[in-house]
């Protein structure tokens, strides 16, 4: 076989995992040493196949033969095979699975350009939040010649010296075209947003806030800068879009040469001498088209330094280092690390940063300013070129490029230098001729570039599509305004007129209501005034359970001891079973028993709002002040026994005043169950539209109508109270007398009782249970008791005052049942009604502007949306966009690599039937050199 046909045979042949330099040319190789780590480490990590053949597919001729490129030609992509890429083992695996499964992407680290074109549209829409992606990022120390080894890599003059081009990250996107015409498109990619505080201090700079004042943004924001079709303007467009970027406060169009006013009338240098900003975490970005240009994509970061040119800068150190942090433990981010050859190599702040981050494995060194060296340090170069000092994965390449000569003859003053052209290149470096220059350099890492992509591209389309669903299934919680709006507005606002009118009558809303009623009514029987029926200090609880009598302090029993109070009740639960806020004790002079009262008794509520209020009524009465309220307002000459009608009216009143703060609270709780009611009704009828204006208007305008109603609802019931405290008034005698001779007799019994203990006539432990609990037996004993000594007492001196207070106790019985009533019965027919017979309906429609006269901007302005949730759209529309071309990038990706590899599967199998005999004769030639 020609020897030129055994090199074309060679060059078919790209391993995927063997980090070799280059794509195209075998020469381009790290180090031997680091690159057999590489090729070891870089099969297991990846999954993909190693390029030599397994034991099962070598030749028993070509295991004979050694290893030799030609291997490579046996092997055979088949349809199915085991040797394809791993797939789903379910399979319902979803589209996004299925589609890397195929044997195409085995071999997609082949096409080169397609990968990096892909990649470098998925970094420029900017959805790294999404999935991490494969990047090459350029870092170094300053005056590392980062500068000029980035115009070495674009094939461009870009700004190669200090000054605004080290003060925010690059990223520069190269793409070959079959067009004629070169051009590039300047942009800001906005990823922050600039929140000055004040001066800024070294210790404002944390793990937290790594780049102060800037903060990030859940969005990126991309804005075109200027688009340029002559290579000579691009060095001045650039540091203009630097200069716009540390502008952040001011349009950045002002800043567009020949078109910006301040780019008009200001110099460049006085500009980038006048920003707002020191430095900033957003990117300028680039992306150029043209022949003859590499399919690359990288960052270029500023450069990593000790000392600012000015001390109030001194926090730029921590922050540019975060910057070079941030970007260097990324775990897609292959890294290029630049250090020259005139600078001490042990110094390296950028390497220290690199080894933190344990990114060694992902560092390609280039050695720039290798027309620098000294000739003392030559063995430190080739100890660190042979990897025994400063090693990293991927190993080193070398370039020379002064700041100060052209680009346009680089390559080849670069390998003149590089082979002997220039005399200060030390013969000690032949070894290392295949990784010298920077065209061998931008081959390697391109080729790194696009096997990283194709590693991480199933989890990215993965990442990508599950992404999507959520923006889309988050979209759908915001939908766009209805067709029909006015059908719509008028829809669910008739739905919660129909829900309001059901809800005020439904059982549940009745019933929590009808709770509340239960416990005002027991707080207002309950304060009845009780009274001391004693001469001395002495509280008859009427409402307890027991109507024992007993002394406070008694040691002995003393007729003269009066310092006797009611037993307190010890059984609660058996008081709740009462009939009537008034005890009914057996009468001593009849055995007719005493009818209950028919407005019963209700049972305290476990936990009541009035439990505060059910103590007002304690010792409401002496019968001490009685008689001396009586004689303050008798007339002289009047009878003894005679009471002025002023002391009934004053001691009622005073006694129904009490009820104030209990009626407040009643209304306030009764609002807060109707208000909770309203607003659960309105969310539930117009829960799709709540971040429409017409859920906000109409929760304004329904807190407005509760409120406009419970002033009116509480100026009715404060009008009842009123009346009941103007004077005694009532027409309903019979209830009336039916109260006072209850409480008449309750309170003979409880003085009866006093009087005898006092007297020392029964055992001052007499327990006076409530009569209905009695037996017939006890209460036949007691009344034969009361017949026997009361006589003995004479007349009770106190009786006109006992008469006082049992008119009292049942004028207030009177009241507080006429009362209780007529509150809860004006809430129920005044407040309630107007929210079920259309009161509501009529006052919302009027307010939202629905009548009489509605126009269909009236509609169409209720269902506009809320401004903050319209910005949440437009991000997530912007979002729901970008992933969506990210998918049709990859889909075309994937779609192109299926035929290339169809069509690569059709060559390999027409090589595999070579002839043995030619396939020898090519491994002779081979191994003769002439590869």
């Amino acid at each position: 076989m020609p020897r030129s046909r055994a090199a074309e045979v060679k060059q078919e042949v790209v391993d995927l995992d063997r980090h070799s330099p280059s794509p195209i040319s075998s020469r381009v190789k790290p180090p031997p040493p680091i690159a057999e780590k590489v090729d070891a480490r870089s099969t297991v990590i990846s999954n993909y196949r190693s390029d030599a053949p397994s034991a099962e597919t070598v030749p028993q001729w070509a295991r004979d033969h050694g290893e030799t490129p030609i291997l490579l030609q046996t092997r055979i992509r088949r349809e199915g095979s085991q040797m394809s890429s791993p797939s789903p083992q379910n399979p319902e695996a979803s589209f996004a699975q299925r589609s890397f499964a195929h044997p195409a992407f085995t071999g997609i680290g082949l096409k080169l350009k397609a990968c990096n074109d892909t990649l470098g549209n998925l970094q420029q829409l900017g959805i790294q939040h999404v999935a991490t992606l494969p990047e090459l990022v350029l870092v170094g120390d300053q005056s590392a010649g980062k500068s000029s080894l980035m115009s070495g890599l674009a094939r461009l003059n870009l700004p190669r010296s200090g000054g605004v081009c080290t003060r925010c990250p690059i990223h520069i996107r190269m793409s070959s075209s079959n067009g004629p015409q070169w051009s590039c498109t300047v942009s800001l990619q906005l990823d922050y947003v600039y929140q000055p505080r004040g001066r800024i201090r070294t210790t404002d700079v944390t793990d937290r806030n790594p780049f102060p004042p800037w903060v990030q943004k859940p969005n990126r924001d991309t804005k075109t800068f200027k688009t340029i079709y002559d290579q000579t303007e691009i060095e001045d467009v650039l540091r203009w879009a630097q200069v716009a970027i540390l502008n952040p406060n001011r349009n950045h169009e002002l800043y567009v040469p020949d078109e910006g006013a301040i780019a008009k009338e200001t110099e460049l240098t006085v500009a980038a001498g006048q920003t707002e900003a020191q430095f900033s975490p957003n990117i300028v970005a680039l992306e150029m088209k043209g022949p003859d240009l590499p399919d690359l994509s990288f960052y270029d970061l500023p450069g990593v330094f000790l000392s600012p040119d000015r001390e109030e800068n001194d926090y730029l150190v921590k922050v540019v280092r975060n910057l070079t942090r941030f970007y260097i433990q990324r775990p897609e981010a292959i890294i290029m690390w630049a250090l020259p050859m005139n600078h001490d190599l042990e110094n390296s702040i950028c390497l220290g940063i690199i080894r933190e981050a344990r990114a060694t494995d992902r560092t390609i060194g280039v050695i720039t300013k290798a027309d620098m060296i000294e000739e003392g340090n030559i063995p430190q170069w080739l100890a660190v070129l042979r990897g025994r000092k400063q090693s990293v994965r991927h190993g080193f390449f070398i370039t020379s490029l002064p700041p100060g000569e052209a680009l346009e003859n680089a390559a080849q003053r670069e390998d003149n230098f590089f082979r002997g052209g220039v005399s200060t290149w030390p013969n000690e470096f032949a070894e290392f001729e295949e990784q010298c220059g920077v065209e061998r350099l931008r081959e390697y890492i391109t080729k790194q570039l696009g096997i990283a992509f194709s590693r991480s591209l199933p989890s990215i389309k993965i990442k990508v599509v599950e992404r999507l669903n959520e923006v889309e299934h988050q979209l759908a919680t915001l939908p766009e305004l209805p067709a029909n709006v006015e059908h719509e507005v008028r829809t669910c606002l008739s739905e919660f007129y129909r829900q309001i009118k059901v809800a005020v009558k439904e059982p549940a809303f009745l019933s929590r209501w009808g709770k509340l009623n239960s416990q005002f009514k027991y707080c207002i029987f309950k304060i009845k005034p009780t009274c001391i029926v004693r001469e001395a200090p002495q509280t008859i609880d009427l409402e307890s359970d027991t109507e024992t009598v007993a002394s406070q302090t008694p040691k002995r029993l003393r007729p003269s001891d009066s310092t006797v109070r009611a037993t307190p009740s010890k059984r609660p639960r058996e008081m709740q079973q009462q009939h009537s806020p008034v005890k009914h004790e057996d009468g001593f002079a009849t055995n007719t028993p005493m009818r209950q009262p028919s407005f019963g008794g209700t049972p305290v509520p476990e936990q009541t709002p009035f439990a505060r209020y059910l103590q007002l009524g304690r010792s409401g009465m002496d019968i001490r002040e009685i008689r001396r309220e009586i004689m303050e307002k008798k007339r002289a000459g009047m009878p003894h026994n005679l009471v002025p009608p002023e002391v009934y009216e004053a001691m009622c009143l005073r006694a129904i005043k009490r009820w104030e703060a209990p009626l407040e609270l009643y209304t306030q709780k009764t609002m807060e169950i109707l208000k909770e009611t309203v607003n659960n009704v309105l969310e539930s009828s117009l829960e799709k539209f709540r971040q429409r204006v017409i859920f906000k208007e109409s929760y304004a305008h329904l807190r407005a109508f509760l409120v406009e109603h419970e002033t009116r609802q509480r100026a009715r019931l404060i009008d009842r109270f009123h009346d009941e405290t103007y004077q005694m008034f009532t027409i309903n005698d019979e209830a009336y007398e039916r109260f006072k001779a209850q409480e008449a007799e309750a309170l003979d019994r409880a003085r009866n009782i006093a009087r005898l203990k006092a007297a020392t006539l029964i055992d001052w432990n007499y327990v006076t249970p409530p009569v209905e609990k009695m037996s017939p037996e006890a209460k036949k004993k007691e009344r034969q008791m009361m017949n026997d000594l009361l006589p003995r007492l004479g007349e009770d001196p106190f009786k006109t005052e006992l008469q006082v207070a049992s008119v009292v106790r049942g004028y207030y019985l009177t009241s507080a049942t006429h009362f209780v009533e007529g509150v809860t019965k004006d809430v129920n027919s005044r407040l309630f009604r107007s929210f079920s017979q259309g009161e509501l309906d009529t006052f919302l429609d009027r307010a939202l502007g629905l009548f009489p006269y509605p126009t269909p901007d009236i509609y169409q302005s209720l269902m506009e949306e809320d401004a903050q949730i319209a910005r949440e759209r437009e991000q997530l529309k912007r979002e729901r966009d970008k992933l969506r071309i990210a998918i049709e990038s990859i889909a075309a990706l994937e779609n192109s690599s299926a035929e290339d590899d169809a069509h690569e599967t059709s060559t390999h199998t027409s090589a595999h039937t070579i002839d043995v005999d030619l396939v020898e004769e090519e491994d002779e030639l081979m191994e003769d050199g002439a590869a």
